[in-house]
């Protein structure tokens, strides 16, 4: 089953028009999956296979927010979401796992990242995303 275990105050709108959203996700078919239903929705999406690859494209074209996967190969997700405040590139994060364990949770949520669980419910997720503005997610 899968939840959303936050909700998303304000801060940033995202509208299909103008958003542009990165996915993150070492496994192809999260990638390829997760691609094809933001783009059917009418987003713009770039696609990483890992945490290196997203920070090596900042700074560059500034997403409306980032599908993080929470467990990949080299650096995790909140690994990933500290070089990103490290950055200062100031884009809201969304974290995704397939192993949502309490520390997981505890400390997504201490960060103020949502977190959704694997797989995805991509009628919950585009709900929460048109919910209202997505807030960059706080300092550790």
């Amino acid at each position: 089953m899968t939840s959303l275990d936050a909700t998303l105050p304000a801060n940033a709108t995202l509208s299909a028009a103008s958003s542009l959203i990165y996915v993150v996700d070492d496994d192809p078919a999260i990638l390829h999956s997760t691609r094809f239903l933001l783009e059917s929705a009418g987003h713009r999406v770039e696609t990483f296979a890992d945490g290196r690859a997203l920070l090596a494209a900042f700074p560059g074209p500034h997403p409306t927010f980032v599908l993080l996967d929470h467990v990949m190969p080299g650096m995790d997700g909140l690994a990933v979401w500290g070089r990103l405040r490290d950055l200062a590139a100031g884009v809201p994060v969304i974290l995704i796992t397939g192993h949502p364990d309490p520390g997981i949770r505890s400390r997504a949520r201490a960060a103020g990242i949502p977190l959704v669980e694997k797989p995805l419910a991509f009628d919950a997720l585009m709900g929460m995303l048109a919910a209202g503005p997505i807030p960059a997610s706080r300092a550790r």
